[in-house]
């Protein structure tokens, strides 16, 4: 393993170099700033593309497909060195397999407008996260925390009834709320959605890798706005069985209501506002009572955000910008506030129209009681975490893509302890999908 940082970097400069030389492949042409794309003049079948490493966003492109069933299946894998900084330095491969199945309730049984999904899937024990880095913006969206786990992801029934849709089933929040298309590319979870968002819950929101039974209710008002609201489940699955996928509802546990309100200005912008809160019952952070803290009903936040071009080559390349604001309630969570923007490049070269070339930078806030406990219990805390990612997607051809990526944290976990950290990474997906 001594030279496996200098193996890895190579293959990254090897990718970047092999991408700019090769013909495209038609990548996400973003003709929507908030809805699935659809496939530009020429470009290969919706189904063969992939939109970025966000899960709900390959989500979206398999559902996109018009066939009675569609089922994707894609191999992920992410071949990591923690160059410095964290918990420790090392090698680390993490790997995921995944498998969607679409079904068209109108093609296959009549009942127009409607869909079910299935979705599932298998990833290693590795850990960048838990193992490597040690931050609170963790460094990969396919990161289970150390643990093995294969189980169900998604599982619902779409009914679309005029401008309104309305979803049930087990459901990827992410997928919808707080989300913009510019911020799919990267890699870290300050960018999937605010990490305040991230950071809620009592086994964080529904999203990857634990799903909730959920509601979800999507109105269109006139030509650019749309209204989403959501009830789901308050603790996906279950924090001490992560292989299990379960819906228990009760009053410790209580729901999750989340609304959003987005204006789409454009075909490439779009703006949002929405807020969250929790009906379960959640321990206060306070250093008075650290060993046995007091409970209490309830948790909230809120987010603002949204993305626009701002400069355009053509229909599929040019500059898009992101930013995500968020906003919790610190005397129940660690992080009572978050803020992430970034640019998102694509097709840099001309005969690359479909890659993409993207900069953010994420930063995470620890509330004012989080750091009174520390400061209590004799623990240093910092008051920021604040993560940058430069990121290359390539699609190669139609079954494969290549990412290299870097990411570097100033203060992770806000822990003074744990010293800056830089990791290098190289994501590759390989997929097929079959329209039956």
């Amino acid at each position: 393993m001594g030279n496996s940082k200098s193996i890895l970097l190579a293959l990254a400069v090897a990718i970047v170099a092999g991408a700019v030389a090769m013909p495209a492949r038609a990548d996400d042409p973003s003709l929507s700033a908030s809805s699935p794309a659809t496939s530009p003049p020429g470009a290969p079948p919706l189904g063969a593309q992939q939109l970025g490493p966000q899960l709900h966003a390959q989500s979206q492109v398999a559902l996109a497909s018009t066939s009675p069933v569609t089922i994707r299946l894609e191999y992920t894998g992410e071949e990591a060195y923690n160059a410095a900084g964290g918990l420790k330095e090392g090698n680390a491969y993490m790997n995921q397999a995944l498998v969607q199945v679409a079904v068209d309730a109108g093609s296959a049984f009549g009942w127009s407008g409607g869909r079910f999904d299935f979705e599932g899937f298998y990833e290693n024990a590795t850990s960048l996260d838990t193992q490597y880095v040690g931050a609170i913006q963790d460094p990969s969206v396919i990161d289970t925390s150390g643990s093995a786990v294969f189980r169900l992801y998604q599982a619902f029934y779409a009914q679309q009834i005029g401008r309104t849709n309305v979803l049930l089933g087990v459901y990827d929040v992410a997928t919808e709320f707080d989300e913009t298309k510019a911020s799919d590319l990267f890699f870290n979870g300050a960018y999937g959605w605010t990490t305040t968002f991230d950071q809620s819950g009592l086994n964080g929101p529904s999203t990857y890798p634990s799903t909730s039974l959920a509601l979800r209710i999507q109105q269109k008002v006139g030509r650019r706005w749309r209204l989403k609201l959501a009830v789901v489940d308050g603790e996906p699955d279950s924090a001490r069985n992560q292989h299990a996928t379960s819906v228990n509802i009760n009053k410790t546990n209580g729901a999750l209501v989340i609304g959003e309100v987005d204006y789409i200005a454009s075909r490439t912008t779009k703006l949002m506002a929405g807020g969250w809160g929790y009906t379960g019952r959640f321990p206060l952070i306070e250093a008075s009572a650290a060993a046995n803290p007091r409970q209490v009903y309830g948790s909230d936040g809120g987010f603002v955000g949204g993305t626009t071009r701002l400069w355009s080559l053509s229909a599929h390349r040019g500059l898009d910008a992101f930013a995500n604001l968020g906003i919790a309630n610190g005397r129940v969570q660690i992080v009572d506030g978050s803020v992430d923007a970034g640019l998102n490049f694509s097709g840099p070269f001309a005969g690359r129209p479909f890659d993409k070339l993207g900069a953010a930078v994420g930063v995470a806030r620890a509330g004012d009681p989080y750091r009174s406990l520390q400061v209590a219990d004799g623990n240093g805390v910092e008051r920021y975490e604040t993560n940058f990612e430069l990121t290359y997607r390539a699609p190669i051809n139609d079954w494969l893509t290549v990412q290299p990526d870097i990411q570097y944290w100033i203060n992770p976990s806000v822990d003074p302890g744990l010293k800056n950290d830089l990791l290098f990474m190289v994501h590759f997906e390989v997929s097929h999908l079959f329209d039956l």
